[in-house]
């Protein structure tokens, strides 16, 4: 991987792109202004009542009951001001701090979701673990923090240059004697609230420093959690049917127990900042009172002059201690934002990976012919492991070609390749300029109704809902016939034959001109597997077709086999030496059809499509 940036200026680059982009940036402005529009008006209202402290403490000084009774009024109309004005600025940040986070997991998810990146990120998982996590939990930290920082650091900003003018009025000069020299210091509540904020955040730096790395590190082992619950969720069949629960939860025990450490190493670094911070603001509001008492006593400054002086005292120290008091959530933040920006230096890295030109990867590109050809393809595990060996490879329209071989010897990893999810090797891949669709061994059932599984990726818009009767019907699926339109967790409710008819049922819908299948009748029993098969070639004889398996009686149904047998340098994909010709393999297939009783008409139009290569 990359060096990394610094963290605060990589976020700042990744996330501040939302004040440019075409169609969030006109809305990003707007409620920028509105946020120092409103920080401005809060400062005013709080200078007002700084005002209004000073006349309320005199007339009580001088029991003046007219002046307070019409103070009260004027306290109201503050009251009143200060709501409507915090009212509207919580809801412009808010409206911010969404738009900016919806922004920023949208620019996320695209580069995450796009190319097979979250499959290839999935197998660096040390480097950059739950990226969902990430998405759904740091991006939210991180936008949100970072607009109540912003609004605060504002706050503050525009607070201390009000309130340094009033403190310094109201300081006047202290007259000093040391020994028998005099001297008098002007403003000097002013540099007093200075010293003090300072030698508090100074303080706080200290004492917290350590509490970024030891956030960063609880947040980690809070997604590794989470992660394991998800995966028990997930798996939750196989883990009932196999008993597993006793060792899910001893994972879960340990997924605590680390969480428990890093939470444990956290509150230590926030018991020590909470005994400097706590103490701090037990005795701000006497500091100011004990400056300005001189000044009271000697009969310079009256009671309500007192309380001014010691109210634009803490206004001017909190402007100051604005590290005292947000460092904690600030070290939050920081572990957030770093979890954001190593998502994207990752995804970085592999786009970098896929635009480089020094051969160490595997090239596909869009087809010039109608031919799949494989130049020169070798095949590496992410850490340079080498798992197949050079190959070439040319497959032609309407071939029928299976890849056999040992397990792990790499035969699913040609499949990514092809598909341009697999980067590590070298070679070229050029694929057919006609439309390819992939069969995994799992297929994926996206939330919605049959229907749009069925369809997937492709819109329901070109199809009817007869078509897709027919299709379940070919595939051994009528009792599903009637639920196209119901919403369910196909995923969980379709059995692993099931989800794999219905995977054959949208290649049969979309007439794919090429089909990659990897595994893609393991679940299906010998008679299923050989309806399927079958209807490949019965509704789709144009179709080229590779599979990838090795169960028995797949060789029925192709014209060549290409097997992967070990070697030193990788697996090496060869061609059988006893290859088929059209007579033997029509032979087999009809042993095939008399066995599994195929349906009248097939092999006509079988044989013609054999005949007519």
């Amino acid at each position: 991987m990359s060096a990394r940036p610094s963290s605060l200026r990589a976020f700042a680059a990744i996330a501040c792109g939302y004040w440019t982009a075409p169609g969030y940036r006109t809305v990003a402005w707007s409620l920028t202004a509105g946020m120092v529009l409103f920080g401005v008006i809060n400062v005013a209202i709080a200078l007002w009542l700084n005002v209004w402290n000073r006349d309320f403490f005199d007339a009580l000084e001088k029991r003046d009951t007219v002046q307070l009774a019409e103070l009260v009024y004027v306290l109201a109309a503050i009251v009143v001001s200060a709501g409507i004005s915090v009212a509207l600025h919580l809801h412009i940040r808010r409206r911010l701090q969404i738009n900016w986070r919806t922004w920023l997991t949208h620019v996320t998810t695209r580069r995450w979701l796009h190319a097979g990146r979250q499959y290839q990120l999935g197998l660096l998982a040390d480097d950059c673990d739950n990226p969902d996590g990430r998405i759904a939990e740091d991006i939210r930290i991180s936008c949100e923090l970072a607009v109540e920082f912003a609004q605060s650091i504002l706050q503050c900003f525009l607070q201390l240059i009000t309130f340094l003018s009033v403190l310094w009025v109201l300081s006047g000069e202290l007259p000093i004697r040391i020994g028998s020299t005099e001297f008098s210091v002007p403003g000097y509540m002013v540099w007093a609230a200075v010293l003090y904020a300072l030698f508090g955040s100074i303080l706080t730096y200290a004492l917290g420093s350590g509490l970024i790395a030891a956030g960063n590190v609880r947040q980690g082992r809070e997604a590794d959690v989470r992660s394991v619950l998800i995966r028990a969720r997930e798996n939750a069949e196989g883990i009932a049917l196999m008993r597993g629960e006793a060792d899910e939860r001893e994972r879960l025990r340990d997924a605590m127990s680390q969480l428990g450490t890093a939470w444990h190493a956290q509150t230590r670094g926030q018991g020590s900042l909470a005994l400097l911070t706590s103490s701090l603001a037990y005795i701000a509001p006497v500091v100011p009172l004990i400056l300005a008492l001189p000044r009271y006593l000697a009969g310079d400054i009256q009671l309500g002059g007192l309380m001014q002086t010691a109210q634009a005292f803490s206004n001017v120290q909190w402007a100051l201690s604005w590290v005292i008091d947000n460092f904690p959530r600030f070290a939050d933040w920081r572990a957030s934002t770093d979890r954001v920006v190593h998502l994207h230096a990752a995804l970085h890295d592999l786009e970098e990976d896929a635009e480089a030109g020094d051969g160490e990867r595997i090239e596909v590109t869009p087809g010039r012919s109608d031919r799949l050809i494989l130049r020169e393809v070798g095949l590496s595990r992410p850490d340079g492991e080498a798992l197949v060996a050079e190959a070439e490879v040319e497959i032609r329209p309407g071939e029928r070609v299976l890849i056999r071989g040992q397990s792990g010897s790499g035969k699913s990893t040609i499949m990514r390749a092809i598909a341009g999810v697999w980067p590590w090797g070298r070679g070229a891949v050029e694929l057919p300029k006609a439309s390819i669709a992939f069969m995994p061994q799992k297929p994926y059932f996206p939330l919605g109704t049959l229907r749009e599984a069925i369809l997937y990726p492709e819109r329901p818009e070109g199809f009817s809902d007869e078509d897709l009767r027919e299709a379940l019907h070919k595939v051994g699926l009528d009792h599903l016939r009637g639920r196209l339109g119901e919403t369910e967790r196909w995923d969980h409710i379709l059995s692993g034959g099931e989800q794999q008819r219905v995977a054959f049922a949208r290649v049969l819908i979309q007439k794919p001109a090429w089909v990659f299948m990897d595994e893609a009748t393991s679940a299906l029993d010998e008679a299923g597997q050989a309806n399927v098969m079958r209807l490949l070639a019965e509704d789709l004889p144009r179709t080229a077709v590779v599979s990838i398996g090795h169960r028995p009686g797949l060789e029925a149904f192709h014209t060549r086999e290409l097997v992967l047998e070990p070697g030193k340098q990788g697996a090496q994909l060869k061609a059988r030496a006893d290859r088929l010709n059209l007579r033997d393999l029509y032979r087999r297939m009809a042993a095939t059809s008399r066995a599994e009783s195929a349906a009248p008409g097939f092999w006509s139009g079988f044989r013609r499509t054999l005949i007519g290569r």
